[in-house]
């Protein structure tokens, strides 16, 4: 089924999807930065204290979103959705009410845990597990709501910020999520349908897959694995492709926190690198729109070895320092293997581990990923006040990607697994 015919046949579910892929962004640090230097006049905070309250907040997250995050596999997803769109609102009106330190902290956490942690675990557990036959595209057109969300809301809220001020502006943005997200749950889904409900044990194939078998006469491969956390744990395959997991997050996050001293190192100018960001989004969109049918034919496990391949290839462009253009395909394959990994990896955690248990174990994946973003920026961090150069990292950067993909390479799943 092509891109066109997903959406015609399933429009509900692909915007319910994109929609809270969007509005994660309220949690997100592209957006919420915009807000950091209001934030610091507002309330007497340095440079250094803001990160460090900015970071305790994403950790908390990353904590409390293994337990939280396992809701959406026994919750009915109208409820749980509808829960988490209206907490991440009304905490955008508690940051643009807050007088005190203390309760812009608190606003801080709802907003990465609730915006940044839940509204992607929501969208994204629902979509994976509800889809069988067509998955890597359903995932890919979901994922391009952050793509959107990326591309046009910085500079709208920049403006808003500029013209009324940084408090109304978080009002804005609550009231659009609680306007959109809300009404979705209420209306636009049905809480007995099949996409709105949790795995059970005797369950009967999905709508998507009944489809399939009056068509091809048959049900298509289905996951015989329903494992739960603890069960992957003791399992050798998701030890060898941890690495590879948190990889794209904790080597993206490193190098663009330090982009201004990545940038000296390559002699760049940072209105330069700036622009940078242009290729990222673009070729991560397109990315992430081209993987869909090759998911669908090949599965995610099979492809997860080489998702991060450009990235390899695009931090290689660091080593050559002798254009300036090498930024833009730098960062074009950088947004590449960002573009194809998140959907390869959504469908691999499915076809693998099944899913019964999604929900918790993406909650736990999330968990890690984000202790590794809080990780990579003091690391890298760390190497230039030893003195090591750009170089220097960038070669780093690079031999831990390939020997993730190596490690994802030879990693086995577990029997029965679908691969």
């Amino acid at each position: 089924m092509s891109y066109i015919g997903l959406l015609k046949q399933y429009p509900r579910y692909i915007s319910y999807g994109m929609a809270y892929f969007f509005f994660s962004s309220l949690g997100q640090t592209f957006l919420f930065s915009l807000f950091i230097p209001n934030l610091e006049t507002a309330f007497g905070m340095t440079p250094a204290e803001s990160g460090t309250y900015y970071g305790i907040a994403s950790l908390m997250s990353a904590g409390l979103i293994l337990y939280t995050g396992s809701f959406v596999d026994k919750w009915n997803l109208r409820i749980f959705g509808g829960l988490v769109a209206l907490v991440l609102g009304l905490s955008a009106f508690l940051m643009a009410s807050a007088q005190t330190l203390a309760v812009m902290l608190v606003a801080m956490f709802l907003l990465r845990h609730f915006g940044q942690g839940l509204m992607i675990q929501t969208a994204s557990t629902a979509v994976a597990r509800y889809f069988t036959d067509n998955r890597g595209k359903a995932i890919s057109l979901k994922s391009l709501g952050i793509s959107v969300a990326e591309g046009i809301l910085p500079t709208i809220v920049a403006f808003i910020i500029a013209t009324i001020g940084w408090r109304s502006g978080m009002m804005v943005l609550g009231a659009s999520c609680l306007l959109v997200c809300l009404p979705m749950n209420l209306f636009m889904l049905k809480k007995d349908e099949r996409f709105t409900q949790p795995i059970q044990d005797d369950e009967e194939p999905s709508p998507v897959q009944q489809k399939a078998a009056t068509t091809v006469g048959h049900l298509p491969d289905t996951e015989e694995l329903n494992w739960s956390r603890k069960q992957l744990l003791t399992h050798p395959y998701f030890w060898m492709i941890l690495l590879h997991a948190v990889g794209p997050a904790f080597i993206v996050t490193g190098l663009f926190f330090q982009q201004v001293a990545m940038a000296e190192g390559q002699g760049w100018s940072i209105t330069l690198m700036a622009s940078g960001f242009l290729a990222f989004g673009l070729v991560r969109t397109i990315g992430s729109l081209c993987i869909g049918p090759v998911v669908d034919k090949l599965t995610g496990t099979k492809l997860l070895p080489i998702s991060t391949l450009p990235m390899a290839l695009g931090i290689s462009c660091l080593l050559l320092n002798d254009s300036e253009y090498l930024v833009y395909a730098y960062m074009g394959l950088m947004g590449l293997s960002i573009g194809i990994s998140g959907t390869i990896s959504t469908s691999m955690w499915v076809e693998v581990y099944g899913r019964k248990h999604l929900g918790a174990i993406k909650s736990m994946i999330m968990a890690l990923a984000v202790f590794s973003t809080a990780l990579s920026p003091p690391l890298v961090g760390y190497l230039f006040e030893r003195g090591t150069t750009a170089d220097q990292i960038a070669t780093y950067a690079i031999g831990y990607t390939l020997f993730a993909s190596f490690l994802a390479w030879i990693a086995k799943p577990p029997k029965g697994a679908k691969k």
